[in-house]
């Protein structure tokens, strides 16, 4: 997803997990800073919604979805404009060259196909000023009604959007007023305009306000997410309130750089916007008046617009109209008509030539997005495992890509041990298989010891890493994530770690979370286990099962009235199909252990598929038991006399 793949991974990972929770709530969860996961609530999931609606509706995956409504919404802009256009008087073939030129606009050809509700907000956006003007104009409860719901659409989705449509909307209100005060139309009149301009604003400021006070409360309790509070976004990302930073050189310098991203040289921008000015004649206060909102918005906002050139999908229309009145005034000059269109057609050109050195050459990339080891992650990580990840502040890749819900350690709080604790302690109860550092976090060791005592990882070696990211997974997982890697070639560039061989085949705890997750088809939960490859899910005849292959052992607790023990398992037919050597058979054992050391033998089978047909396929065993006092029940395979190819499994084990 070229183009702010943070952002995008953020949006695709709301999605993601509205489709698989089913959750249509406003409080929607984005998990990639840890729990509560209903964190990050930036704005009503209208786009979202939509995305899933449309994937679940014709099969194709979300990515083409979205990008399927981003198209949509943006040419459903385009209408809106072009009427608006007409209410400057402007004939209809000319309202295509303002057009023009924001179809060839960079920004809005790269961002028009992202994983992003810009172009859904300028929909709203583009309808709302629409109406707007047609209600202020014709006194239509028709238009109201539409700017009433196209408004509070802009304000739900992207405030900081619509605040900046608030704009030119608010500068034909104060226009209209001061001509019913100028012709005297009385008080009444006044009183009526400003009650028709309140009407349209009141109920989409009511819900941004509703929504607000709803989430703000819910960001602020959280360990890490309260930055994303109104008051916070307002003084830090969005530099609402630093009024310093509006003259600072160096800010103004990245700013004409996020101009020559989105839109053209900002040199081109000047010299249009001057000679729109001095020669547009009576077009030259419309030229200002839209280049105003260009710039208004820079100067609300100027951090989102100096580090996010997506931003500009918001105002770089205003700029784009400017220079098409300017280029329009042109056309009426007495300028020979082929110079005319030859000074029109350098924005036009200058635009493409930025996109296509710009933003084509990432555009063309054909990726499946992230890495290898989040390829390898979202293969091998347990289906509802967490990661906790630190060193890539909180974009959302990792966590979407993985398909995994995460801890994103925010720069900053990588040395913060109050907060770590306080984060790590909010995981109880969830599966913790990972922990992923990335760059000079790697070398962060206070960070990676408390992790791995809190969450059972071995901090001596990484199970595997990449590039600059090591990958640490909990004592479980370690041995049959390496033997998975060692054994497949789909994961390039990823290095699995060669584990201490007395670490990996040694018995290890299987804590209530790891039971749950990887252990959900034995019952009561295991909490003991050993595994000689390592834990490894598999699928035989068409059911989950873990790999038994000898020698392992699994220990639960016995319930005090059990009766009876159910034990579904099997050898897969390929150890005793294949050709040459085959599998001699498998031990399949059930041992009764005391508190005082005391054991006894309650079930023993050897099968030999090879020797016996019977002893192919599933086995489903039913055994009688009468439990002793706080018995603990072995679950066990051996090999008969060699383990080649002893490819066990186990479907089920119920003691009740």
């Amino acid at each position: 997803m070229p183009g702010h793949e943070f952002r995008q991974a953020q949006t695709a990972i709301v999605s993601y997990y509205i489709d698989k929770d089913n959750n249509f709530s406003p409080l929607y969860e984005t998990p990639i800073l840890g729990k509560p996961w209903v964190s990050i609530l930036l704005e009503v999931p209208f786009y979202e919604w939509s995305v899933v609606g449309l994937s679940r509706a014709t099969g194709i995956r979300q990515v083409v979805a979205a990008r399927t409504i981003s198209l949509t919404c943006f040419y459903l802009t385009l209408p809106a404009l072009y009427l608006l256009l007409a209410r400057f008087a402007l004939a209809r073939p000319r309202r295509l060259l303002v057009l023009t030129l924001i179809l060839t606009c960079p920004v809005y050809i790269f961002y028009s196909r992202s994983f992003l509700m810009e172009s859904m907000e300028l929909m709203c956006c583009a309808w709302f000023l629409l109406g707007f003007v047609r209600t202020m104009d014709g006194r239509s409860w028709a238009w109201l009604a539409l700017t009433v719901i196209a408004g509070t659409g802009a304000s739900l989705i992207k405030s900081s959007t619509y605040a900046v449509w608030l704009l030119p909307g608010a500068g034909y209100g104060f226009w209209l007023l001061w001509r019913s005060i100028k012709d005297r139309k009385g008080w009444l009149a006044t009183f009526q305009t400003l009650c028709w301009g309140a009407a349209t604003v009141a109920i989409p400021l009511a819900a941004l306000r509703w929504w607000i006070n709803l989430t703000d409360p819910i960001k602020a309790a959280h360990a890490s997410a309260w930055i994303f509070t109104s008051k916070n976004l307002s003084e830090g990302n969005w530099g609402l309130v630093n009024f310093g930073a509006r003259f600072s050189r160096q800010l103004w310098q990245t700013l004409f750089d996020r101009w020559q991203d989105a839109i053209m040289a900002p040199w081109l921008i000047g010299v249009c916007l001057v000679a729109g000015f001095l020669f547009a004649g009576a077009s030259r206060w419309r030229v200002f008046g839209l280049a105003a909102v260009f710039f208004l918005a820079q100067l609300m906002f100027p951090f989102a617009y100096a580090y996010q050139d997506y931003y500009y999908y918001a105002c770089a229309l205003f700029l784009l109209a400017a220079l098409g009145f300017a280029l329009n005034a042109l056309l009426d000059s007495r300028l020979p008509r082929w110079s005319c269109w030859l000074i029109v057609a350098v924005p036009i050109a200058a635009q493409l030539f930025n996109y296509w050195h710009g933003y084509r050459p990432s555009q063309l990339l054909k990726s499946d997005g992230g890495f290898n080891y989040t390829v390898a992650l979202n293969d091998i990580a347990p289906k509802d495992g967490v990661l906790v990840v630190a060193g890539a502040d909180w974009a959302a890749m990792v966590p979407f890509y993985s398909q995994r819900k995460a801890l994103m350690i925010r720069n900053g709080l990588e040395f913060d041990p109050a907060y770590l604790k306080r984060a790590f302690n909010d995981l109880d109860g969830e599966n913790v298989c990972a922990l992923v550092l990335i760059g000079p976090l790697r070398y962060n060791r206070p960070l990676l010891e408390l992790a791995a005592e809190k969450f059972d990882l071995d901090a001596d070696s990484p199970t595997f890493s990449q590039g600059n990211t090591d990958v640490y997974f909990s004592q479980p997982y370690i041995e049959g994530v390496q033997t998975r890697l060692k054994g497949s070639n789909k994961y390039p560039e990823v290095i699995a770690k060669a584990a201490d061989s007395k670490k990996a085949k040694a018995t290890f705890r299987i804590s209530p979370e790891v039971a749950r997750s990887s252990f959900a088809n034995i019952s009561p939960a295991p909490f003991k286990g050993h595994f000689i490859y390592g834990l490894d899910h598999i699928s035989a005849d068409g059911k989950d099962a873990i790999s038994f292959h000898p020698e392992t052992d699994v220990w639960l607790h016995a319930p005090a009235k059990a009766t009876t023990i159910k034990w579904d398992y099997g050898i897969f037919p390929g150890a005793y199909e294949r050709a040459g050597d085959k599998t001699d058979g498998v031990e399949f054992i059930v041992t009764g252990e005391t508190f005082d050391g005391h054991r006894r033998s309650i079930f023993h089978r050897l099968l030999d598929p090879v020797k016996r047909p019977e002893d192919r396929g599933l086995q489903q065993e039913t055994i009688p038991y009468q439990p002793l006092p706080d018995e603990t029940l072995i679950f066990s395979t051996r090999p008969n006399l060699g383990s080649a190819y002893d490819w066990a499994y186990c479907v089920k084990i119920e003691v009740k």
